[in-house]
């Protein structure tokens, strides 16, 4: 098994960057986003849920309806999304629960694991959508 953001959150990042790209205040219905993006519409219903849920989008219903950021792009990274979708960051259960090892706390691996989960968890946390949106054009 290889260790994987889920498709789910991976839908919800491109999503949200499709949003991102557009200008303040304009909002982006959910079948062009399904379309633009070559998601299921149903898909994208529920991932629009856990991120409205998350305070990261707001939705308007409606002919003139649709999706738009509840925030700034500089000010929600992708640790925002990924978590609001997947949940928190977890590389090996050990980090969280050093218990759940018979070395426990002694474990040579542990502070490697933590380390590595660190550095993910910064990276995810300092990059923004408008970082993404600025590489991508």
């Amino acid at each position: 098994m290889s260790m994987q953001i889920t498709n789910q959150a991976d839908y919800a990042l491109r999503a949200m960057l499709f949003v991102a790209r557009l200008e303040p205040g304009q909002v982006a219905p959910s079948n062009l986003i399904a379309d633009q993006m070559d998601m299921s519409r149903m898909f994208l219903s529920r991932i629009n849920s856990q991120l409205s849920n998350a305070g990261l989008i707001t939705t308007r219903r409606g002919a003139l309806g649709g999706i738009m950021l509840a925030k700034d792009p500089a000010e929600i990274t992708v640790y925002d999304v990924v978590s609001a979708i997947d949940g928190p960051i977890n590389l090996i259960r050990c980090t969280t629960d050093p218990s759940c090892c018979s070395l426990g706390e002694h474990c040579p691996l542990l502070d490697f694991w933590c380390r590595t989960e660190s550095l993910m968890i910064t990276q995810l946390k300092t990059t923004t959508l408008a970082d993404l949106a600025a590489r991508s054009g």
